[in-house]
């Protein structure tokens, strides 16, 4: 019980951390996603890569300040520089006999599977739509942990996430998308085609993109991704869900 009023009182105070970069959705929005990106690249690179780690961060973090200034310079579409750093990535992992193909891996996951979805986030200008993408994330993992807590009974995937259970699934799924239905309603967010598919789709997605990731810490053997967030771990326990869930809602809803 201790463990849960921890992780209650971390997801109010990252929450209203959240409502307040929002809020701004301007200089201090895009530099909060900024920082949470470099810190999320550092988060799984560290759990990854097995030589060249500070050298690998150091192009991941240059990677992400050349898309944070393409921002305001906007000089080239964001998928150039992804694409000229991958180049330089795999030159790299050829010339540099230290920088071994795990390492090379991992940075190229970081390009794609977190700085990438990032960046999205960093034109994303849209506050109540912004909102939902953090409200569907954040609501599915803690009903999660709620009905998990209070009737989980049977396991989910244990292999993947011991402490799942499909009790926390079910209720976590069903207080998703009850949410989700009455802010797209009250916000007049439901404009899509494909809203239905979303609204029952979206918690599913939510929950696969934390054991997606979960898998990724069950196999380096750790429990969490950091240590920034007491009770929920690093950026990257936080924002799992998040950077699946953003492609998807911008499909469906918008």
């Amino acid at each position: 019980m201790k463990s849960f009023f921890k992780r209650l009182a971390t997801s109010v105070v990252v929450l209203l951390l959240l409502i307040l970069i929002i809020y701004d959705m301007n200089h201090i929005y895009r530099f909060g996603m900024f920082l949470c990106a470099s810190i999320a690249s550092y988060e799984v690179l560290h759990m990854m890569a097995d030589t060249r780690k500070n050298f690998s961060y150091a192009l991941a973090i240059l990677l992400n300040i050349l898309v944070y200034i393409n921002i305001y310079s906007n000089t080239f579409p964001n998928e150039y520089i992804f694409m000229m750093m991958s180049i330089i990535f795999s030159i790299i992992s050829v010339v540099d006999e230290k920088f071994s193909s795990r390492t090379f891996v991992s940075l190229i996951f970081t390009t794609y599977f977190i700085i990438f979805p990032f960046s999205i986030f960093y034109n994303f200008i849209d506050r109540d739509k912004l909102i939902l993408i953090f409200l569907i994330a954040i609501s599915s993992d803690v009903f999660a942990y709620v009905f998990g807590s209070l009737f989980g009974k049977h396991k989910l995937i244990e292999r993947i996430s011991p402490n799942k259970t499909i009790e926390g699934s079910v209720g976590s799924y069903i207080i998703t998308v009850a949410i989700t239905y009455f802010y797209t309603r009250y916000f007049n967010l439901n404009l899509n085609p494909y809203y239905y598919i979303g609204l029952i789709l979206a918690p599913v997605v939510a929950q696969f993109g934390d054991l997606i990731f979960s898998k990724l810490k069950r196999y380096y053997n750790i429990k969490d991704y950091g240590y920034i967030f007491p009770g929920h771990g690093g950026i990257m326990d936080r924002f799992d869900s998040v950077l699946l869930v953003c492609p998807f809602v911008l499909i469906c809803f918008f």
